[in-house]
């Protein structure tokens, strides 16, 4: 039996793991219940055809050329491109609903994870400063 791709199996294999994992731990703590069940089954399912097709010659030709479709990398670029800007309006709506419920409560709690929120999303602003300074110099 011959891997034909590998980072798919490992994904398969971690996936798989997780699941075995998860239904050993219902298991010991005697918490069994049809939320765990339908996860480990998805689990399984997820797990278990990532590693047949990483078995299979032919499904894993279709999964490179599909990979390397450029329709698809562009569909991948522009939805992680409005992820990432919805990321930050989030982050930034949330950074100043906590400042100003820190600010109108007293709480310094609230200020605290305000703080941190707006920790990220300054992070998110200069990886984003960075990155377009790193492509428009390769340009």
């Amino acid at each position: 039996m011959k891997i034909y791709n590998k980072k798919s199996f490992v994904k398969g294999i971690l996936i798989l793991a997780l699941g075995t994992l998860l239904c050993i731990m219902d298991f010991i703590n005697h918490t069994f219940e049809i939320k765990g069940a339908v996860l480990v089954f998805a689990l399984y399912f997820i797990g278990g055809g990532l590693v047949i097709r990483s078995l299979s010659q032919k499904l894993t030709k279709e999964d490179r050329l599909d990979q390397m479709d450029e329709r698809n990398q562009l569909i991948e670029w522009k939805s992680k491109s409005k992820a990432f800007r919805l990321t930050q309006a989030i982050s930034f709506i949330l950074m100043l609903g906590m400042l100003v419920m820190g600010k109108v409560s007293g709480d310094e709690g609230f200020i605290a994870m305000g703080v941190g929120v707006g920790f990220a999303f300054s992070i998110s602003m200069f990886t984003e400063i960075f990155s377009y300074m790193y492509y428009e110099s390769k340009n």
